[in-house]
């Protein structure tokens, strides 16, 4: 592997928009997180494959980042490269009922962008922090609705570094996931349906609405834990006399047991260890395995 110290130069003769020892508390909604190596935004594909060849001709670790809204970094930081995506990668197209959106793109903006051309199938997403390129991987839904259904294709850079389209019959998608983890997914085109627009805007300011109502507003990733099989994450931590309770700068929500919640100034190691006790806790009460639906990355 390369030394850390020597890749700067070569990072620099790929893009000029490289940080070095970036803090990635000012990329996390939690607001927590040690620094990154380097901090890389790619704008094109030429810049994302120059620097993907750079990773494998030196075994340098990297991690691609989305909205930083479904994670929690370390407090030691991230060794080796985060990669942004900027650039073209944010660029959204309207097509009869076709939306084109690189995977840098905000999801509220791809569901704007919907609503404005009288398109339907997105108002789930109404809410839903992240970009759209995150939402796909993580297949983002609300239980009744997933964002995989809206789906026709998927743009990626392969784990041997080409790129390519993946239809909807190769891509598969389940409760929280898909199969797509193992590549650099660079854009998605989503088909939807032709619906007045009026009625589209009424159906997103209720959901707001009601995620606004059932929602805390402080620093957090969203729920913190996927819902077992037959039962929901937040009534098992809330039966277990879990809601409100702190440690450190973390604390769990009073509004949704589900919600983890982040103090200025908090440190990772404080959500993660509240993550892991209301594990330990409701394994304890319940013999239930909750499941971490944000991911942690990083070193101590």
């Amino acid at each position: 592997m390369i030394q850390i110290a020597g890749l700067l130069p070569q990072l620099l003769q790929i893009t000029p928009r490289v940080l070095t020892q970036e803090p990635m508390s000012k990329h996390t909604s939690f607001g927590v997180g040690g620094p990154a190596d380097f901090f890389v935004t790619v704008q094109n594909r030429d810049e994302l494959e120059r620097l993907w060849q750079l990773t494998q001709r030196y075994n340098i670790p990297f991690f691609i980042l989305g909205g930083g809204t479904n994670l929690v970094v370390r407090d030691g930081g991230i060794r080796g490269l985060i990669i942004k995506l900027g650039g073209e990668f944010t660029s959204i197209r309207v097509e009869d009922n076709i939306i084109h959106a690189g995977a840098g793109c905000l999801l509220s903006k791809v569901v704007n962008i919907a609503a404005k051309n009288g398109l339907s199938g997105l108002e789930f997403a109404a809410g839903i922090p992240g970009t759209i390129g995150g939402a796909i991987v993580g297949n983002a839904g609300t239980g009744m609705e997933y964002i995989g259904d809206r789906v026709n294709q998927v743009g990626v850079l392969s784990p041997n570094g080409n790129f390519e389209v993946l239809s909807r019959n190769i891509v598969e998608f389940s409760y929280r996931n898909s199969n797509l983890r193992k590549y650099i997914v660079i854009n998605v085109e989503l088909l939807l349906t032709k619906r007045d627009f009026l009625c589209i805007i009424n159906t997103i300011n209720s959901i707001l609405k009601k995620r606004q109502n059932a929602q805390p507003k402080e620093r957090g990733a969203g729920s913190i834990f996927k819902n077992p099989e037959g039962s929901s994450a937040w009534k098992l931590i809330e039966d277990a006399g879990l809601k409100g309770m702190r440690m450190g700068g973390a604390y769990i929500s009073s509004m949704h047991a589900n919600f983890i919640l982040a103090d200025k100034g908090a440190k990772a190691d404080d959500v993660i260890g509240l993550i892991e006790y209301i594990q330990e806790r409701v394994k304890k009460d319940y013999g239930v395995e909750l499941v971490a639906e944000v991911r942690v990355v990083g070193g101590n």
